[in-house]
């Protein structure tokens, strides 16, 4: 689940860089085309999260090609006003190595992993559920203070061609997410963590595979 520990890594970044900015999505980086390869798909996931002391709306968005790598932007927003921007890079030409970068900062960070394996406890299966058209696996991890809720599919496009991209480069490789345990059952269509002072939801609102994604999408910004 190294992904979902990115994800929540990242929180305290995304909370502390809060700026009034409009946030450019990918969608306006995209060129539809009829004549797509199927070698590239975007996923677009929508969500909150809320408490007490929190307010705020998730918007990720994940553009896969099998040929160059994937890019990962989550925006956080309050209302209307843009809050945080940022995106994790993952190429399969530097299979150890993703960078981070912060829109509102224009920095970057680059993160290297030396292929040790995902630590994380397994889960365990509730059962099999259909949400919106896909057909689910749903996990369920109880943590101390959270209890996790996964709904699972290998047929959320792009994923299984992915994760064969990933094997091709090395079988053992912990690459971004799809070397954690949710992922031996599919993509991820929803998630949901339920705590003692912040829960969140999260889910698949859209999945396109008659796209054209420039190459530039997977290149981290120069500025």
């Amino acid at each position: 689940m190294i992904l979902f520990k990115n994800f929540f890594l990242l929180l305290p970044i995304i909370i502390g860089s809060m700026s009034l900015r409009p946030s450019e999505t990918l969608r306006s980086r995209i060129l539809h085309n009829n004549k797509a390869s199927g070698k590239q798909a975007l996923l677009e996931y929508t969500g909150s999260v809320t408490g007490s002391m929190v307010a705020y709306n998730i918007g990720i968005q994940v553009a896969i090609d099998t040929t160059i790598g994937v890019r990962y932007e989550v925006t956080f927003e309050k209302g209307t006003a843009v809050m945080s921007h940022v995106a994790i890079f993952y190429k399969f030409s530097s299979p150890y190595q993703s960078v981070l970068y912060n829109f509102l900062t224009h920095k970057s960070i680059v993160n290297k992993d030396g292929g040790s394996p995902d630590s994380d406890p397994n889960v365990e299966v509730v059962g099999t559920e259909t949400v919106d058209t896909f057909t689910c696996t749903h996990l369920q991890h109880a943590g101390t203070d959270e209890t996790s809720d996964y709904w699972m599919s290998p047929n959320v496009p792009g994923f299984s061609k992915l994760v064969n991209t990933l094997k091709a480069i090395n079988a053992n490789l912990p690459a971004l997410a799809f070397s954690g345990t949710i992922f031996n059952w599919g993509g991820l269509v929803k998630w949901t963590e339920t705590g003692q002072t912040v829960n969140m939801e999260l889910h698949l609102s859209e999945a396109n595979t008659d796209v054209r994604l420039q190459a530039k999408t997977f290149d981290v910004p120069s500025k």
